[in-house]
C-alpha cells in the first residue's frame, strides 16, 4: 500500500510543541485525522482573519477547521460527536466565517462535556447575553492554513426544544437554493442596518424560524 501523504497542517498556533493534528491522504481517496500528540485548541481571538459582521465570501478553510476541532472532541470526550452547523456548514454561503458546532448531549452530561472542552482550551462565552450553564456555548480559535479561525462549540441538551433547528437549517440549506438567496439576501439587509452581533443574531433567527416552518 502507498504510504500516506502529510497534508498541509491546521492546528491551535501554540509554540511549545503541543500542536500535532496531521492530515493524511490515504490511498483510496478518504481522509483520516491522526492524533499525534496532545492538541489544545487556541485563543488567538486578535488574530482571526475575519472580524465583524460581513457578511464575508465563504472561505472552504472552515470546513476544515471543523473538522480538526471534531475530532480533537471527540479524542477527548469518548462518544461525543461534534456536528458541523451555521454558515460554515453550507458551502459557499456568505456570512461571519465562524465555525459553529453542536453537540447534542444528555442534560446530565454537559457539565462534564462543559469542563472538558475548556480542559482543551475553550472558554466560556464573552459576549453579552451569554447563552445559559445548562446550554452553554464556548469559545476557541484554530489556525489552518494561514488563517485563524474562531469556533464556537455549542453543548446543546437532547431536551432543549430547538435541539434540532441548527441542523435542520443546515440542512435545508445545503439542498434549497431559494432558501440559500433568501437567507444571503437578509444577511446583507440585516448587515445594512446595524454592527451589533446581538441585533444581527436576533434578526436572523426569525428568518430561520419562518425558513423552518414554511
Amino acid at each position: 500500500m502507498r504510504q500516506p501523504v502529510e497534508s498541509q497542517q491546521c492546528g491551535s498556533g501554540h509554540d511549545d510543541g503541543r500542536a500535532a493534528w496531521r492530515c493524511w491522504e490515504l490511498n483510496s481517496g478518504s481522509w483520516q485525522t491522526e492524533l499525534v500528540r496532545h492538541q489544545l485548541v487556541g485563543q488567538q481571538r486578535d488574530e482571526r482573519t475575519y472580524r465583524g459582521l460581513g457578511p464575508h465570501p465563504g472561505d472552504p478553510r472552515t470546513a476544515e477547521v471543523a473538522e480538526q476541532v471534531a475530532a480533537i472532541i471527540a479524542g477527548a470526550v469518548s462518544g461525543t460527536i461534534a456536528e458541523h452547523v451555521g454558515s460554515t456548514a453550507v458551502p459557499g454561503l456568505i456570512g461571519k466565517n465562524i465555525v459553529d458546532l453542536q453537540i447534542t448531549a444528555d442534560p446530565g452530561d454537559v457539565p462534564a462535556i462543559t469542563s472538558a472542552l475548556l480542559g482543551l482550551g475553550f472558554t466560556r462565552q464573552r459576549d453579552r447575553d451569554p447563552w445559559p450553564p445548562e446550554r452553554p456555548m464556548l469559545e476557541g480559535t484554530l489556525r489552518c492554513r494561514g488563517g485563524v479561525f474562531l469556533v464556537h462549540c455549542h453543548v446543546v441538551p437532547a431536551t432543549d426544544p430547538d435541539v434540532r433547528q441548527m441542523i435542520e437549517f443546515r440542512d435545508l440549506l445545503r439542498r434549497d437554493p431559494a432558501a440559500r438567496q433568501a437567507y444571503a439576501a437578509d444577511k446583507q439587509r440585516i448587515t445594512a442596518c446595524t454592527a451589533d452581533a446581538l441585533e444581527y443574531t436576533r434578526a436572523k433567527t426569525r428568518l430561520i424560524r419562518r425558513l423552518l416552518s414554511s
